[in-house]
């Protein structure tokens, strides 16, 4: 039976080989498409994908990552040495619907955040979802509003945003012609999103990343939990890392 992710033993770093991101998604297609992007001659990108949220993505990660030998015990704790390689767990909140699931909820994000760090494990996460990174290319989020705390909102004005698109590709024309389509139902399939979302994000990186900083530096004030930062994404401190690294032209 294949593993469900794309790691190998062969990933780990020697030398004379270029620095290497192994990224743990919790999704299929968007995530991985988009951040493949970034790969280059300089940097070798590997992705484990559909590994859920939250904690059981970092339990994924290092459970690999121990595996694969990437792994050390020192102090007590097991901690990523493996020179020249990183290691990234990208996934969302992902709010439930009842009080208790969503304390829960609430205490799994911030462990699983907490649990990456002691393990020398990058986390991207998004809160609510990936989507709100993908909404940054196009419009400034209003941290007030309390409907953009939630993905239905970014799927509404994603779904808007494409269908406005000027001098639109003809992949994005043929999605068009079907009365019902949305960003939700029409987009996130990986030649949908390769052709026509990434195709139409990767140009404006720059502002995406400029309007995450922003988010992130509104809830930095040391006090705030890590689940109570909504509308929030780290996935700029991945994207940065990827461009400065890989030289990758934008």
């Amino acid at each position: 039976m294949n593993k469900p992710w794309e790691i190998k033993k062969s990933d780990k770093r020697s030398a004379d080989t270029v620095p290497t991101y192994i990224i743990f998604c919790e999704d299929r297609v968007s995530e991985p498409v988009y951040l493949k992007y970034f790969e280059t001659s300089k940097i070798k990108i590997n992705f484990a994908r559909e590994q859920k949220s939250m904690m059981a993505n970092v339990l994924s990660a290092i459970t690999q990552c121990k595996t694969d030998g990437l792994f050390e015990f020192v102090d007590g704790k097991d901690c990523l040495t493996a020179k020249g390689t990183q290691v990234w767990c990208v996934f969302d909140r992902d709010k439930e619907d009842t009080p208790f699931k969503i304390a829960r909820g609430n205490t799994d994000f911030d462990q699983s955040i907490l649990t990456a760090n002691e393990s020398g494990i990058n986390v991207a996460w998004s809160n609510d979802a990936f989507e709100l990174w993908i909404l940054l290319h196009f419009e400034d989020i209003d941290i007030e509003e309390s409907e953009n705390q939630h993905r239905n909102k970014y799927y509404e004005r994603l779904t808007e945003i494409f269908k406005n698109i000027e001098n639109p590709n003809d992949d994005l024309v043929k999605v068009k012609k079907h009365r019902d389509w949305n960003y939700k139902r029409s987009l996130k399939s990986e030649n949908n999103f390769r052709s026509i979302v990434r195709n139409e994000i990767v140009n404006r990186t720059g502002d995406a990343i400029e309007r995450a900083e922003i988010l992130e530096k509104h809830f930095d004030s040391g006090t705030i939990q890590n689940h109570e930062k909504s509308p929030c994404t780290l996935m700029h401190h991945l994207v940065k890392e990827l461009i400065e690294k890989g030289g990758k032209q934008m």
